[in-house]
């Protein structure tokens, strides 16, 4: 009879632990079912989406496709969290609209609607969100990194840190993005979301410039600059035509930029025609202000001769604020009328402090900034300039050009430089720098300390020229930029 025991309690204590382990195992696969449905995960890349069977209860931005492991990557709008999904080959992919789509049309920064089944934890679909905004073609945009807001038009916008941005399909930075740059911004509600670059740009490599320094640049309609020596200037992707004008002169050139590649620029081998003359009537309230143009004093009681061209102006008058701008030259007659507008309190305790204490205080024009390109035509052609500033000396951009009628408007960006601070670029080191087109000299290298925004440009032979958009605060002392180093053609 003991013999029979042991072999029963032998068999009992198999049992025993056999049905332990399947309970454990139940529990175990419980356990990881249920950490998978909730995203507590540890490790978020095997985060799943929550939800019941075929719920569309996240939208997501993609960053990435893993065609190799079957994988989508995305971000939750909502909370920012990063999702790497597995799907299959009869995954359903759908427009804004319903009709179906292919993996090829799938977009890095596109919002899409996710369709999770959480029975075989596979997505299953896809489909544009619907309930998220889409600005194509967005052209007139600006961000401020210390406040989080992007303006697009007259609109502003929050965003995050998580914030994503992407060129050529690579993930990019804020500072990666010029105002040459053509974008399509993804949000919702007031919140921008993902902006994705779709035209970017390049640049023209002014060479042989010896006889056209203290004129003119203009590279198609929206950028106009003094030609100084040996200038590396930040456009668009596109066809342009290039016009160069000084002394009487005026050659052009068209040219087509792509984008990162330089495009150079020979101007010794555009062909040079003498410039037309225009008769500009300049009326100016009040009517015994000074007028000086290219920094010359100019007596505006007849119309004044000046070349076809870019040219430089300035109004003074005691009591009044000065006004800079650049007028464009391109009809026969025009008239341009300017109204001053009277210091206010502020301007004169201002400059009465400044005189008082010693120290000066120096607003400048700041000439090598774009400018707008409205028309104005011949004999009964007018344009208006007023101020439209907040306290100091006004710059504006205006344009008297072309044959056909028009009004000019005219930009305000007053750009204050101090004296004794610097902008000190030092990395990467041998790299030539160029501020808005100008050289500044081979990094580590300084320059003024200019407010405002502006666009860094890094070149170096056999490397990619890569240029930043900063924005100088008036506020603190000297600036320092350290880049990344350059990629190699």
């Amino acid at each position: 009879m003991r013999k029979a025991v042991v072999p029963i309690c032998v068999i009992l204590f198999i049992m025993f632990i056999g049905c332990y382990l399947i309970i454990m195992e139940y529990a175990r696969d419980k356990a990881a079912e249920r950490a998978a449905n909730e995203n507590v995960s540890a490790n978020p890349t095997q985060d799943a989406v929550s939800g019941p069977d075929q719920d569309e209860g996240i939208q997501g931005i993609l960053l990435g496709i893993n065609e190799d492991d079957k994988l989508l990557d995305f971000q939750d709008i909502e909370n920012k969290k990063i999702y790497s999904i597995p799907y299959d080959e009869g995954i359903k992919l759908m427009s804004r609209h319903g009709s179906m789509m292919t993996m090829a049309e799938l977009e890095k920064g596109e919002i899409y609607k996710l369709y999770y089944t959480r029975s075989i934890k596979k997505l299953t679909g896809l489909q544009v969100s619907d309930s998220t905004w889409t600005y194509t073609d967005v052209k007139r945009f600006s961000f401020d990194e210390h406040k989080k807001i992007m303006t697009i038009g007259d609109e502003a916008y929050k965003f995050t840190k998580e914030l994503k941005i992407y060129s050529l399909g690579n993930e990019a930075q804020i500072m990666d993005i010029t105002e040459m740059d053509t974008l399509t911004v993804r949000g919702k509600d007031k919140e921008v979301l993902s902006v994705v670059v779709d035209k970017g740009h390049g640049y023209v490599r002014v060479l042989n410039d010896a006889y056209f320094i203290g004129g003119w640049i203009e590279i198609g309609q929206d950028i106009i600059k003094p030609v100084t020596e040996d200038m590396l200037i930040p456009v668009g992707e596109g066809d342009y035509l290039v016009k160069v004008t000084n002394r009487g002169y005026a050659g052009e050139e068209e040219v087509t930029i792509k984008r990162d590649k330089e495009t150079n620029l020979d101007l010794s081998k555009i062909e040079i025609e003498e410039v037309a003359i225009g008769h500009i009537q300049f009326k100016i309230n009040p009517d015994y202000a000074r007028l000086y143009i290219d920094d010359e004093i100019t007596e505006f009681e007849e119309r004044v001769p000046l070349e076809y061209g870019i040219h430089a102006i300035r109004v003074e008058c005691a009591g009044y604020d000065t006004i800079r701008s650049n007028i464009k030259v391109g009809s026969e007659y025009a008239e341009i009328g300017i109204t001053m507008d009277e210091e206010n309190e502020e301007d004169k305790q201002g400059s009465s402090t400044a005189s008082s204490s010693g120290k000066t205080s120096n607003t400048v024009s700041r000439t090598d900034q774009p400018v707008s390109s409205n028309t104005v035509s011949s004999d009964n052609a007018k344009s208006t300039v007023s101020r439209n500033s907040s306290a100091g000396t006004t710059n504006k951009y205006n344009t008297v050009s072309s044959n056909e009628a028009g009004t000019l408007s005219s930009g305000t960006a007053s750009t204050v430089i101090s004296g004794d601070k610097k902008i000190l670029i030092e990395q990467p080191a041998g790299a030539m720098v160029y501020i808005d087109g100008a050289y500044v000299g081979v990094a580590p290298v300084s320059t003024q300390k200019v407010t405002g925004a502006h666009v860094i440009t890094l070149s170096r032979e056999g490397y990619q020229t890569k240029s930043y958009t900063v924005n100088i605060s008036s506020e603190g002392g000297d600036v320092t930029f350290s880049f990344s180093a350059l990629n190699e053609n």
